[in-house]
């Protein structure tokens, strides 16, 4: 049982957690960026600094847990060791779930860096994955389907529009109340979505036009 006098303090204590479980994860992100902006090769920095927030959520993570076990160990006798559990919980809840929903973000990161540089493996995965995508285009086009202008200007803008999806998913995990992991995973699975539907997209042929225009000059 707890005395009337403290819970105030818990209500202070909570209201303290709440606020940084909302914030600590985005302070964190905005100084790992920072640091990628001002380094030479920003490609392994982002990796590297993916990897160490990863590192310190994944630390911080397992500092919560060892904290709540020395907390319930240090209760006075006579104490309910199952609400005093419940009230750290309730404590460290949102710190908790932004520590995971940074910790994902920063693999996703690291994991996505990697597959964007020279590595054989990540060029090896880039080859397969665009061979495939090229293939079932084939087939559609096979079938009767014409990209026409969309697919002309997807591959004019390519580059622009994978900046874009990036930034319209940093949006949304930025302004999400709270995200979680859940969230965080399945905003990476719509960004590969989206660069998939792009690759797919992508499409320079000429109008049927213009190119019975070139075989006529010949």
């Amino acid at each position: 049982m707890f005395a009337s006098e403290d819970v105030g303090k818990v209500k202070t204590y909570v209201r303290v957690l709440e606020i940084l479980g909302g914030w600590l994860p985005v302070i964190a992100l905005l100084v790992a960026a920072a640091g990628v902006y001002v380094a030479f090769n920003r490609r392994h920095a982002l990796i590297g600094a993916a990897l160490a927030v990863f590192v310190a959520m994944l630390v911080l993570g397992i500092g919560l847990t060892v904290a709540r076990d020395v907390y319930l160990d240090r209760l006075p006798p006579g104490t309910s060791q199952a609400a005093a559990g419940t009230v750290y919980d309730a404590l460290v809840r949102f710190l908790r779930a932004g520590l995971r929903a940074v910790a994902a973000v920063a693999l996703f990161t690291a994991a996505g860096a990697f597959l964007a540089g020279p590595a054989r493996i990540a060029a090896l995965t880039r080859t397969g994955c665009r061979r495939s995508i090229g293939a079932l285009r084939d087939v559609a086009t096979s079938a009767g389907l014409r990209l026409g202008p969309v697919g002309r200007f997807v591959h004019r803008f390519k580059r622009w529009i994978g900046v874009a999806i990036l930034v319209v998913a940093a949006v949304v995990l930025f302004t999400w109340s709270y995200p979680t992991t859940a969230v965080v995973v399945w905003t990476a699975v719509i960004i590969l979505a989206g660069f998939a539907i792009r690759e797919f997209l992508d499409d320079d042929s000429a109008p049927p036009a213009a190119s019975r225009a070139g075989s006529a000059t010949h």
